[in-house]
């Protein structure tokens, strides 16, 4: 099974090479995570504003996130998917 930790450097390099085919000079998002009790929070930090780029819970399902403190209801897809969802800027199924 992967980790949270994985499935952040999976988004990490799906960006990164998304943004070097499109060509941009300017520095390239940065992925981060911080855990709470329920989710770990993935971040996404772009010209120095973080966002929330998604939710994972501890059992790997991956959620939209809503707010950003809260992630969406309805689980979006697994970390141990082949296609995933959020993946990059592969975004929502």
């Amino acid at each position: 099974m992967k980790t949270p930790e994985d499935y952040m450097q999976e988004i990490q390099s799906a960006s990164d090479a998304d943004w070097e085919r499109k060509g941009y000079t300017l520095a390239a998002p940065v992925f981060s995570m911080t855990k709470g009790s329920k989710y770990i929070k993935i971040i996404r930090t772009t010209f120095g504003s973080p966002s929330v780029h998604c939710f994972v819970d501890y059992q790997g399902n991956i959620y939209k996130a809503a707010s950003w403190r809260v992630p969406a209801k309805g689980i979006r897809g697994h970390i141990d998917d082949a296609k995933k969802p959020l993946l990059g800027y592969d975004y929502y199924r």
